[in-house]
């Protein structure tokens, strides 16, 4: 769902108010996640009303369980800016091919996470799929300026925020009853963690990690106390809910799930216990695959959750 919301230069700025319409346009005609590669370092009080009405819990994203917002942090080396330095969103910074944060990316306690991007102003090329014809970014390729609708010339944490975003569709593609809270949770704590230890100012959380992120995600499903550990103790209670067909035991995916809890809505086979806590790859039918002995980091109360 492309939304062109923000002009400039010759074409002048899109009214603040204009932009805030299409926020709401697009959650209230289906989109999950909002992907946000622009930057202003103006106040810009409607439009942050914009992303707390389609981000909040009751709100008007996703029948109630809120749109994932996720923006760029700017490339000037400095402050983190708006859109992503609103607490409903999350803001991302760029990293190099070697993990490396961009001495252009902008950073503070804003930051949320960071992904990787191409070189700017160096030339480092990233590749993506650019605007049909002649109007594209292809006109600013490093190596071949004569590729229509590709461009080596994405980069800047333009080009990081999207790839977080696609990995925020990915844990919604699997589970999509989680609400934007708890999908910024997966994100954030399933990152790899790059610079000072924990959280800092200049990588946030750390690298996105698509898989690390799914298989969090999926490993939460097995957590059936919600101590947020996958182990013995969630073990027995699926072998209870087996005899009574207990439905809060039903574990497979949504797209999985048949109603009824028997050997298969785990793994497709027998439960035994190491079945249980050994990982189990792939997603047959009924099957949850995640991680051997994977243990749920504990949540934090950055996201509320």
């Amino acid at each position: 769902m492309p939304i062109r919301t923000y002009m400039w230069g010759g074409l002048g700025y899109t009214p603040e108010s204009e932009i805030a319409t299409a926020i709401r346009w697009a959650a209230t005609h289906g989109a999950d996640v909002l992907s946000n590669s622009w930057i202003d370092n103006i106040p810009m009080p409607i439009i942050h009303s914009a992303f707390i009405d389609v981000t909040q819990l009751g709100g008007m994203g996703r029948d109630g369980r809120g749109c994932v917002v996720v923006a760029c942090s700017g490339n000037e080396s400095s402050r983190v800016l708006d859109p992503a330095g609103f607490p409903e969103v999350i803001a991302i910074g760029g990293t190099d091919p070697d993990d490396i944060r961009w001495n252009y990316s902008n950073y503070g306690p804003e930051l949320d996470l960071v992904a990787p991007t191409g070189g700017w102003p160096e030339p480092t090329p990233m590749w993506t799929t650019d605007i049909v014809g002649p109007r594209g970014f292809d006109r600013d390729n490093f190596y071949d300026k004569s590729i229509l609708d590709y461009t080596d010339a994405m980069s800047g944490t333009s080009g990081a925020c999207p790839v977080v975003a696609g990995v925020a569709a990915l844990i919604l593609s699997i589970e999509p009853e989680l609400t934007s809270n708890e999908v910024r949770h997966f994100l954030e704590r399933s990152a790899k963690d790059l610079g000072d230890p924990g959280r800092d100012d200049y990588y946030g959380w750390g690298r996105v990690d698509a898989r690390a992120a799914l298989d969090m995600a999926l490993a939460k499903r097995c957590d059936l106390n919600n101590d947020w550990k996958v182990d013995d103790h969630d073990l027995a209670i699926l072998n209870a809910a087996i005899n009574t067909n207990d439905l809060s035991a039903d574990i497979a995916p949504p797209a999985k799930r048949d109603g009824i809890v028997d050997e298969l809505c785990a793994f497709g086979r027998p439960v035994k216990n190491q079945n249980f806590l050994r990982g189990v790859t792939g997603l047959g039918a009924g099957d949850i695959g995640f991680l051997e002995h994977l243990t749920v980091v504990p949540r934090h109360p950055a996201v509320g959750m």
